[in-house]
């Protein structure tokens, strides 16, 4: 028996199937995903780091205040598309030392409540930075101006109370302009993340500023007795992570 009898029968079939398939594609009404819209250019050209530091106080500054621990944050906006060139805005707050105690919160001295005193020195600064923007290790200069503030802050802990701002004051605060130079080094991590090495140099002016030590109680009254410096030159060591390309 001859097959060739029977061979119009499956192509038939099979062309029935296509013309089917294509009928069905023509009134197809699947939808395509969208491309993900780019990011800015303001975007590709911002990044940050945020940095855990601690203060060293050089020359008298240094005499009077131990070294502190804070935090800083820097916000870059790159100037050319390698990333060389960038203008830095800096932040950062340490806590060079603080102190305790519990006193009566009435005059019957049958409610007592802890005090706690923190002395602060925190800085802004904007300048320049150049970094190289390629390799393993990526060092980095940078310069700024801007302002030291110096500040002692007393509050109550475990108060119970909702809003705290009633319950501490300033006892001291000034500020003065100020100067720095920083260098470091950047070591990426992955694409977007690099660890942040580095040290600044903050070099402010005259100011008044507390300690531990500096407030005495007597009974209701209290006495202040700041310390001042003609110079505040401090040294910032950093370490932390660099956010962005």
């Amino acid at each position: 028996m001859s097959l060739t009898r029977f061979a119009p029968a499956p192509l038939l079939a099979v062309a029935v199937a296509l013309s089917s398939a294509a009928a069905q594609d023509s009134t197809c009404t699947c939808t395509t995903a969208q491309p993900s819209k780019p990011p800015s250019e303001f975007a590709l050209r911002s990044s940050g780091t945020i940095t855990f530091i601690q203060s060293r106080p050089q020359g008298g500054l240094g005499a009077n205040i131990p070294r502190g621990y804070g935090v800083d944050g820097a916000y870059f906006f790159r100037l050319d598309q390698r990333g060389a060139f960038s203008v830095r805005f800096g932040a950062g707050i340490v806590d060079y030392g603080h102190e305790a105690q519990h006193v009566p919160l009435s005059q019957t001295g049958r409610v007592q409540v802890k005090v706690k005193t923190t002395n602060y020195l925190s800085q802004l600064t904007i300048g320049p930075q150049f970094t190289w923007p390629r390799g393993l290790i990526r060092p980095y200069v940078n310069a700024g101006i801007g302002t030291q503030v110096f500040f002692t802050e007393s509050n109550v802990e475990d108060s119970g109370s909702d809003d705290s701002s009633d319950l501490s004051t300033t006892n001291q605060s000034d500020w003065t302009s100020a100067w720095t130079l920083g260098t470091g080094v950047y070591l990426p991590i992955s694409r977007g993340l690099s660890l942040d090495a580095g040290v600044q140099f903050v070099h402010g002016g005259r100011a008044q500023y507390l300690k531990p030590g500096s407030i005495h109680d007597f009974g209701n009254q209290i006495l202040i007795t700041p310390l001042e410096s003609a110079d505040t030159r401090v040294a910032l060591v950093r370490l932390g992570l660099r956010i962005g390309l």
